[in-house]
């Protein structure tokens, strides 16, 4: 299930949404119900929700607010906002603010259900995705070890050399792929072929030329370094070899359906 916090200030509308909305039917957990914006960001240092559902008019802190505030620390949140203002104002911060819905009181609770019905609809989505993500970096890591174990499998005495060779290139790979100037002129060299022969033999070999392998074994060390909430997205980008963090998630997301961010987030 998804978990769900209210946040409305007044008493009868926030007891009202509670108990008149089938949330559970819907594959969501309702944790909270906040009578304003502070109380509300305190549920982040218990139990973080999947969704916010928040008037904009609140004391001590607006719903506005509250959702900036929400997203600097979950930026994958999903929020709502129910209110009575309708106001050009308001319904253009929520759109900067990329609010999911901007429901308009009074409270129609078939109205309620349609939107979160979508919501939880393309977060199930999402979840498949990065399952099928998670499972894709796991024969990732997988595959890559294999390469050099099959190297002399079944090698004739043809092309035993060949595999050596190759072999030898993929042991300098692996120490040397989070170099920023590394290029296939210095692995060809390192095993004293020209860059176009050592490309087309490793390609032979791998199935894969110099260059795929390099970006193949630094997203497995970026999707791993993900993992560590302590290190910083533009450090990975910096210990893998990119010096240009908007074509390390380009590359990223290519390879695994998702931003390094969002990858993140599946960890967290």
């Amino acid at each position: 299930m998804f978990k769900l916090l209210i946040a409305e200030d007044v008493k009868t509308v926030r007891e009202t949404l509670a108990r008149s909305i089938p949330w559970e039917r819907l594959g969501i957990a309702l944790i909270g119900a906040a009578e304003n914006g502070e109380e509300a960001l305190a549920w982040l240092d218990r139990e973080a929700p999947d969704l916010l559902l928040t008037d904009i008019g609140m004391p001590k802190m607006n719903g506005l607010q509250l959702i900036e505030a929400f997203k600097a620390r979950k930026p994958d949140i999903r929020c709502i906002i129910l209110s009575g203002l309708n106001e050009f104002e308001h319904a253009r911060q929520a759109i900067k603010l990329q609010v999911q819905e901007y429901i308009l009181k009074p409270i129609d609770p078939g109205e309620i259900v349609r939107v979160f019905e979508q919501v939880v609809r393309e977060l199930r989505e999402e979840r498949a995705a990065r399952q099928g993500s998670a499972d894709a970096a796991q024969r990732l890591r997988e595959e890559l070890p294999r390469l050099t174990e099959t190297l002399s499998a079944g090698a004739g005495p043809g092309d035993f050399k060949k595999k050596k060779l190759v072999e030898q290139a993929l042991r300098y790979l692996k120490e040397a792929y989070a170099r920023k100037e590394l290029a296939l002129s210095e692995v060809a060299a390192s095993v004293g072929l020209s860059d176009k022969y050592l490309n087309s033999l490793v390609k032979e070999v791998t199935g894969m030329t110099i260059n795929q392998l390099i970006v193949r074994l630094r997203l497995e060390e970026a999707a791993r370094l993900l993992k560590d909430p302590a290190i910083r997205i533009y450090e990975i980008c910096d210990r893998i070899g990119y010096t240009d963090q908007d074509y390390f998630r380009e590359t990223f997301k290519k390879q695994f359906g998702l931003t390094p961010t969002e990858y993140r987030n599946e960890y967290l």
